[in-house]
């Protein structure tokens, strides 16, 4: 509990300094009078005064914020030479833009150094591209691959390991691929397209070797109540040989409801129980948390699918595969161009769902709030150095994009008023910006205590 608390406030300090610093040296550059420079909001705990600014501390973690001379037109001192209010358009335009670009700039320094320090990654992206299983009705299984494959060559080049398999497939996503396999002392060309799904990662249904190893369970699950526990190792259901979790997985998911007699290996005994894989809708939402869970999946995060009554039903036991890691260093240039990759996929990530929150193709319960998001931190800080710059990494991203959205009270909102005044050459009135923001205020204080509420249900058992 301890770390979690202290892990959040130092990661959320680090983001709002930032943030508030940009707007302060623009502010500054610009001759705007700084009277306050404050990390958190409400009662002042401690700070100092230095020339025209208050720095300080408040009592609540959850913020900050930069108050200059003239930021309301209506003050007295709005009119004076060194006051907000009397900069040109551009000027603060540059001041509102700086606090969400620092966010926006933290990550291409903080993704370098998590790759210099380390970074775990699945062991088998280092091994040859063994295909294990082909799942049934996909772009793999229809183009012939066969379980025992070894991709060779794509396009004529040579590819020595899955993540330089994956690397191709990616970059050639509904591309008509020449492949080479080594099928047993045979070498066989097959033509094949890799499918888009999610946000942009290929879908093959080419799979590498996963033994159906239980590597964790969910709380009050059917596999939990029928005695399973991690690192017991799943040989058959329903008398059927299991050699693979995707297998293992489909026949569970084919069977909602409906008993299963499942035997595994424990140490040297087998074992065999009667387990009934509850019922559960999946859901778009199911599917971003999936994507969420690849992205973060170093840091722990667990995610659950939500219901909807149009969804298909699927059989699941509460059982988790846990991909064997490593860690891998990589040298400066490496670590950049992870880095930035890395970036890219948040960022594409992050505009998904927000493109689907607006047009009500995911629903708010699955947004994270303050709890959420310090339990995140909490779990990260536990796994090490390079994971909490990573999860900061991503809380900095999507901090200065969300700024960015033109709704008042925001920075974006501001941009959005700022840029009307330019276009119309005079400033919107007060009357309406008063009235956007106050309905600007409302709808994010509603948000917040929204999100706040479905994080404290989420910790209900």
């Amino acid at each position: 509990m301890l770390t979690t608390l202290l892990s959040f406030i130092v990661v959320l300090g680090v983001l709002v300094f930032l943030h508030e610093l940009g707007h302060f040296a623009l502010a500054k550059r610009a001759g705007v009078h700084v009277e306050t420079f404050s990390l958190g909001f409400g009662p002042r705990l401690f700070g100092f005064k230095r020339g025209e600014t208050d720095y300080r501390v408040c009592a609540i973690p959850l913020g900050g914020y930069v108050k200059m001379v003239g930021e309301d037109p209506t003050a007295e001192d709005a009119d004076q030479q060194d006051s907000f209010a009397m900069k040109s358009v551009w000027a603060r335009m540059k001041i509102v833009l700086a606090g969400p670009l620092m966010n926006l700039a933290l990550p291409f320094l903080l993704m370098p150094m998590v790759y210099l320090l380390g970074i775990d990654q699945p062991r088998y992206l280092s091994e040859p591209a063994v295909v294990s299983w082909v799942v049934p009705d996909s772009p793999g299984r229809e183009a012939g691959f066969l379980a025992g494959d070894t991709i060779r060559r794509i396009q004529g080049q040579e590819v020595s390991d899955w993540q330089s398999t994956l690397l191709q497939f990616a970059a050639n996503v509904e591309k008509r691929l020449q492949v080479e396999v080594l099928r047993g002392n045979e070498t066989v060309q097959i033509e094949f397209t890799p499918l888009p799904t999610g946000w942009g990662a290929p879908y093959t249904g080419l799979l590498q070797e996963m033994p159906p190893v239980v590597g964790a369970l969910e709380s009050g699950s059917p596999a939990q109540e029928a005695g399973l526990r991690a690192g017991d190792r799943i040989t058959a259901l329903n008398d059927d040989p299991i050699t693979h979790w995707e297998q293992m997985s489909g026949i569970i998911r084919s069977h909602p409801d409906q008993s299963l007699r499942l035997t595994f290996q424990r140490e040297e005994e087998a074992r065999t129980v009667q387990i009934t894989p509850a019922a559960v809708r999946l859901t778009e939402e199911g599917r971003l948390r999936k994507t969420f869970r690849a992205l973060l999946e170093k840091l722990g995060v667990e995610t659950r699918p939500e219901t909807d009554a149009a969804a298909p039903v699927v059989g699941q036991i509460g059982v988790r595969y846990l991909t064997p890691t490593v860690v891998v260093k990589y040298g400066l240039w490496d670590s950049v161009k992870n880095g930035v990759v890395h970036i890219g996929e948040i960022v594409s990530l992050t505009f998904e769902v927000l493109g689907k929150l607006v047009t009500g193709n995911l629903s708010p319960k699955t947004l994270g709030g303050p709890i959420i998001i310090a339990k995140m931190t909490g779990d990260a800080a536990r796994l090490g150095l390079a994971s909490l710059l990573s999860f900061m990494a991503l809380l900095s991203l999507q901090l200065g994009i969300l700024n960015l959205l033109p709704i008042p009270v925001l920075d974006g909102g501001h941009v959005l008023f700022l840029s009307l005044e330019a276009a119309l050459r005079k400033p919107v009135s007060l009357r309406v910006r008063e009235i956007a923001q106050q309905a600007g205020f409302v709808l994010l204080i509603g948000f917040f205590l929204y999100i706040s509420y479905n994080d404290v249900m989420r910790l209900i058992p």
